[in-house]
């Protein structure tokens, strides 16, 4: 395991002994949670996955989506590296619909096909070879399964000014960031095909207020629309 990952693990291991939050438990700030949540529910209920599909999240820190998936009728698996964040998934799922495992995102301990769709949010920025991991999850996919995956934008001005500051200090990186285009690339290379990229527009930690203005329909319209912006803002 690289130092980075090492240092990602540490971090999440903290996160869920220190915070009973989700949000903080999964290193989100309230508003990021919230606003990926709102958007997954649109896409749940615009048939991202049939009814009483078996499933996987892949990193399910708290089991925020493992819950509410377990709520719609799903059989569902989360599964997560950190023991402390699924010690605090099981004390929250009171009614334990969901099923909790632990494990590594390189080497999935299921069967190969064993579910009809994949969630992987929040995991791809703390891996070094996010490859291999999509191969996995491609791997465990049965036939017409569907995989839901997040990267963060390399191109958005938050990126790029810790990119630069990076290469001024010296100083690492705390986060990986994949463009989407790069993770589509590394998909079709195995087969899957891209049926939808969904841009999702969220403020800085330290700027929260900006939630609200950046949440308004005419900004996702913009960056449906507006040369750049789809590349520049998500």
């Amino acid at each position: 395991m690289s130092t980075f990952e090492r240092q990602w693990r540490g971090r999440f291991e903290r996160f869920a002994a220190r915070h009973e939050d989700e949000h903080q438990v999964s290193g989100w700030s309230a508003v990021g949670l919230r606003r990926r949540v709102a958007l997954f529910q649109q896409l749940l209920d615009g048939g991202l996955f049939r009814p009483g599909a078996r499933l996987l999240e892949l990193g399910c820190g708290a089991g925020t989506y493992v819950r509410l998936l377990a709520k719609r009728g799903h059989p569902v698996v989360g599964l997560d590296y950190s023991l402390p964040s699924l010690e605090r998934a099981l004390a929250t799922d009171d009614g334990r619909p969901g099923r909790y495992v632990a494990g590594e995102a390189y080497a999935l301990p299921f069967a190969s096909r064993s579910f009809e769709g994949v969630v992987c949010i929040g995991v791809l920025q703390a891996l070094t070879r996010p490859e291999e991991a999509l191969r996995e999850m491609l791997r465990v996919l049965g036939p017409g399964g569907r995989l839901l995956v997040e990267t963060l934008n390399p191109w958005s001005p938050l990126a790029l000014t810790r990119r630069m500051r990076s290469r001024l200090t010296g100083e690492p990186l705390k986060l990986r960031y994949g463009a989407p285009r790069t993770v589509e690339t590394a998909l079709g290379a195995t087969g899957a095909r891209t049926l939808r990229r969904i841009s999702l527009v969220l403020p800085p930690r330290s700027l929260p207020a900006m939630a609200d203005p950046l949440g308004k329909p005419w900004v996702a319209g913009a960056v449906k629309v507006v040369p750049g912006m789809r590349l520049l803002a998500p």
